[in-house]
Formats: C-alpha cells, sequence, structure tokens
C-alpha cells in the first residue's frame, strides 16, 4: 500500500528512535510504500527528497518546534496548513494513496487531510496522542474562546473524517466517545504509545564512577519538559529529600519549561539536583540505563486521559516508574496492572512521598518492578505491536 504521513517534526537525525519514525520503519520493512510531509529543518527551502529509504516532502514554513512565544508558535500553526497544501499539490498531486496518518498534535492540518481525502480517494487513520482543544485549555494555554472555538471545529471535523481514530488507552476511547456522541464508536480503536525494539544492554561505561555517583539512588525526570509536565513535582521532591545526601535527581531533556525549573533548583540552593544538556548517544543511554527510578509528572490540571511517552522509554530500559498525574486518567492503572511501578495524582504530595519512599528503600522491589516493565513493553508497546494493532484495522476496514 501507498501510505502518507502528515508530520509536525521529523527530526533528520535518522540513528535516534522516534515513535513516527520507528512505524514508519516497521511499515516500509513489511513491503509498504511511505510518503512523509514534515516542515524542513531551519526554514530550509521546500524538497522532496530520499530520507531512511522514505520519500519526504520537507515544506518551508515558520518556525513551530521550539518556539516559546505561544503567539509565534500559534500563527507557525495556522499557517502550516497552507505550506503544506501548496506543497502537496506542486510536488505529489499526481500520486495517489491508501491512506493518511497524522498524529495530534496538530489538528489544524485537518483541511489538508480533507483536501488529500477528497483528491485521491484515501482513508484516513487518526493518530490521537493529545486531545485538543480540551487539554491545552485545561492547563490554561488557550486563553481566548475564538482560539478554543476555532480548535475545537478542527478537532470535530477530523474525527469525523477519519475512518480510524487510533487511542493510547481504554480511557482516551470512553473520553472521545462519551464528549462526541454521535461519532460511529466503531472509529475508536486501541494504539497504545510504542518505541522500536532494540534489545536491551548493560551500561558501557560506568556512569556512577564517571560522575561521582556511586552509592547514590538516582531519580531521572527525562525528555519534553514542557507546560504540561509540571515542573512543580520534581521541584517538591527535589526540595523534601534535599538532605538525603544518598539521593540524586537527573533532569536529561529540554522544553519551554526547563529554565523555569532551573531557577526554582537555584532559588532554594538545591544540590541533590543535577541538569544535563547534551550527551553523545551511547553516552546517554549509559546514564539513563545506569539510573534507579523513572520519574514522570502531568499536571493534575488535565481535564483528558494522558499517557506520557517517555514512559515506554523507562519501561524498555527496565526503570521502575513513579508517576504524578492527573484526575481521571486510566495511566496509572496500567503501570499498576504491569506491575511497573507506583501513581498518585500529582497534587497528592503524602502519598507521593510514601511511594517514593517505598522505591528508595527497596532495590529488590525497583529491579521487579523494572523487570515487569520491561516484559510489559515486549508484550504491548514495540513498534511490532503499533504495526500489527494499525494493520489489522486497515484490514478490517477493507473487509
Amino acid at each position: 500500500m501507498k501510505l502518507l504521513f502528515l508530520l509536525l517534526e521529523l527530526s533528520p537525525d535518522t540513528t535516534a528512535s522516534a515513535m513516527y519514525p520507528d512505524l514508519m520503519e516497521e511499515l516500509k520493512n513489511h513491503g509498504h510504500e511511505i510518503t512523509v510531509v514534515a516542515p524542513s529543518v531551519n526554514g530550509a527551502e521546500t524538497t522532496l527528497q530520499t530520507e531512511r529509504g522514505l520519500q519526504v516532502l520537507r515544506v518551508k514554513s515558520m518556525p513551530i518546534v521550539g518556539v516559546h512565544n505561544l503567539i509565534k508558535k500559534g500563527i507557525g500553526m495556522a499557517l502550516l496548513p497552507h505550506f503544506f497544501k501548496k506543497a502537496y499539490k506542486k510536488y505529489l498531486g499526481d500520486q495517489k494513496f491508501d491512506w493518511i496518518f497524522m498524529p495530534t498534535p496538530p489538528i489544524t492540518l485537518i483541511d489538508v487531510v480533507s483536501y488529500i481525502k477528497q483528491k485521491s480517494g484515501a482513508k484516513f487513520y487518526l493518530i490521537l496522542r493529545d486531545i485538543h482543544p480540551q487539554s491545552a485549555a485545561s492547563i490554561g494555554l488557550i486563553k481566548y474562546k475564538f482560539m478554543y472555538d476555532y480548535l475545537a471545529k478542527r478537532a470535530k471535523k477530523g474525527y469525523e473524517i477519519a475512518d480510524k481514530i487510533g487511542c493510547m488507552s481504554q480511557g482516551n476511547i470512553d473520553f472521545i466517545a462519551s464528549n462526541y456522541p454521535e461519532l460511529d464508536r466503531q472509529k475508536l480503536v486501541l494504539l497504545m504509545n510504542w518505541q522500536k525494539d532494540e534489545g536491551y544492554s548493560e551500561p558501557k561505561v560506568n556512569i556512577r564512577e564517571k560522575y561521582n555517583l556511586e552509592g547514590k539512588t538516582l531519580a531521572l525526570f527525562g525528555g519534553n519538559i514542557g507546560h504540561g509536565q509540571r515542573i512543580e513535582n520534581i521541584h517538591f521532591l527535589a526540595k523534601h529529600y534535599k538532605d538525603r545526601s544518598d539521593v540524586v535527581f537527573l533532569v536529561i531533556g529540554k522544553g519551554v519549561k526547563k529554565a523555569a525549573l532551573q531557577q526554582m533548583i537555584e532559588k532554594d540552593n538545591l544540590k541533590n539536583v543535577i541538569f544535563l544538556n547534551f550527551l553523545p548517544r551511547d553516552e546517554y543511554l549509559d546514564f539513563i540505563k545506569s539510573v534507579d527510578i523513572g520519574l514522570i509528572s502531568i499536571s493534575e490540571k488535565y481535564t483528558v486521559p494522558t499517557c506520557p511517552s517517555k514512559a515506554v522509554s523507562y519501561m524498555s530500559l527496565k526503570i521502575p516508574i513513579m508517576a504524578m498525574i492527573n484526575y481521571g486518567s486510566d495511566y496509572g492503572t496500567i503501570i499498576e496492572n504491569a506491575g511497573a511501578g507506583f501513581w498518585a495524582e500529582g497534587d497528592k504530595k503524602e502519598k507521593v512521598v510514601e511511594l517514593f519512599d517505598k522505591l528508595l528503600e527497596s532495590s529488590e522491589l525497583r529491579k521487579k518492578m523494572g523487570e515487569n516493565g520491561y516484559k510489559f513493553y515486549l508484550e504491548n508497546l514495540t513498534a511490532e505491536h503499533a504495526y500489527n494493532a494499525v494493520m489489522k484495522e486497515i484490514e478490517n476496514e477493507k473487509a
């Protein structure tokens, strides 16, 4: 089949594992022909080229990734459909596709999807990772009614024209079904987060010795550090355990709230937090594999069920999870049922400390939960599982 992916970002780094490239690689390896439309890197001119063995249309557009100014980012997102549609007509207009895949975010590209559907007769698989505009509004990122209404209209149209909507959990399925009762429930299918299985291997370098961390229990907060991650939870833990010389918090990642977290740590003169920026990939992986606890922090203000993708990375590396999440999310139950860690609503501080203490006190418990998480990952969260889930629904649609 010929499949078209519309993405907000496609890293030029072909060595790094990421959800959508991992799925596209799996599809390609099974004989499907993949075309990707994504913004160009650093504002470069529009080109149609081959990357990762895929046909990639890089579209010149306004910056949208890593933009801290919400107004500039909003303008860039609003104009992106114009740039995508123009480039599609010029470079891909004579090609036929069987299925279109688009993740959320962004939902603003839905008019581009509608155009391509009408022109090529392709079916549409919406990969629902963020539920907009409800999620952004609940944490205060949408302040104007006209903006909310615009995004709500785009989202509703997306659900209407989608032939399949891949949801991260049953909670996500139930949320969409409840808020959009007019939708055909058969569209809503389970598509959990995923990551390519590269096999587990022990660290090659003794990171604890290299960074003078021997005898320490290391808790990692890795990945995106954005508005939804509630950095206050990390600050709270670091402050609570400031007098424990054997507990160290590692922050590895980037995002619009990283600087704010650094300022909070510096203001309270907390010496138990280490911020790491760029590391060579091999050393980065060794560092991650050497940690004892993987932290997940989600704003409890979210009104939609959340399933942080960084949990998949933790599980794939046998790292037990301490998750501070929002109310009404079934993500904690997934962790609990897998035996992969603990969870609590983020504002229940006493409960968070109680559970974190359990992980600190028992290396055997941490090892057991890490192994449980790895088993759950292998059985449910690999790119191969995502491929099988997608193809099952595509075959059902054909039937």
